[in-house]
């Protein structure tokens, strides 16, 4: 192999490797539709296109997680981390990095955990308003899973893209879609944890005396 086709072999190894089977394997709660296969989805886009949408789709449902974990937090009266989740919501954008994508799951990451134990302490009662408050943060910690369930179609799509693209585009791809590999190699834990966050949450609920909204059930 000469020098030139060993470099374009050697970048293509390099972008396909932002498409691990992870993403694949993702796994929907409940099996909740993920918008379509990978063929369906992909329409023939290149895969810096497909980035674009994935991000897009992402940042939107991020938002939405963050947003339902700072109100569960302040349910919970978790003021300090509440207000964190909600600075960080508030700054992510639809040009999101992956310095910004990490401090977001970083962030949710931490949230979940500071909720699971809130949760598990035989110290943790509810007013009636604390209790009010609880279901309505329940339900909306539900959708927001439901919502970041449902990005298996846009992830489907850009790991399609960037296996298609074939050795031509290899030395473009390799710089370019590192975003969209942060996102398929996280999300599977990402909502593992969110999953984990939410059944702790029914759970508590359910021995609390607190009414559990649809939404969080059919997110499971």
């Amino acid at each position: 192999m000469n020098a030139s086709r060993k470099l374009v072999a050697v970048a293509l190894s390099t972008a396909l490797l932002a498409t691990p089977q992870i993403g694949m394997a993702f796994k929907l709660p409940g099996g909740l539709g993920g918008g379509g296969n990978a063929s369906e989805n992909s329409g023939g886009g290149d895969a810096v296109a497909q980035q674009d949408q994935l991000l897009r789709a992402y940042v939107a449902a991020d938002k939405d997680v963050l947003k339902a974990q700072a109100r569960m937090a302040d349910a919970l009266g978790m003021k300090d981390r509440a207000a964190k989740l909600n600075a960080v919501s508030d700054a992510l954008g639809e040009g999101a990095t992956k310095d910004s994508l990490q401090e977001s799951e970083t962030m949710q990451s931490e949230a979940s955990k500071e909720i699971q134990a809130k949760l598990k302490d035989n110290n943790t009662q509810l007013d009636a308003e604390g209790k009010k408050k609880y279901a309505e943060a329940l339900g909306s910690l539900g959708r927001g899973v439901r919502k970041y369930s449902q990005l298996k179609g846009p992830m489907q799509a850009f790991q399609s893209s960037v296996t298609n693209a074939g050795a031509a585009g290899a030395l473009q791809l390799a710089s370019k879609i590192g975003v969209g590999k942060f996102i398929l190699t996280t999300m599977p834990s990402n909502l593992t944890n969110l999953t984990g966050t939410l059944n702790g949450a029914i759970a508590f609920a359910k021995s609390h005396d607190i009414p559990v909204p649809a939404d969080a059930t059919a997110a499971l």
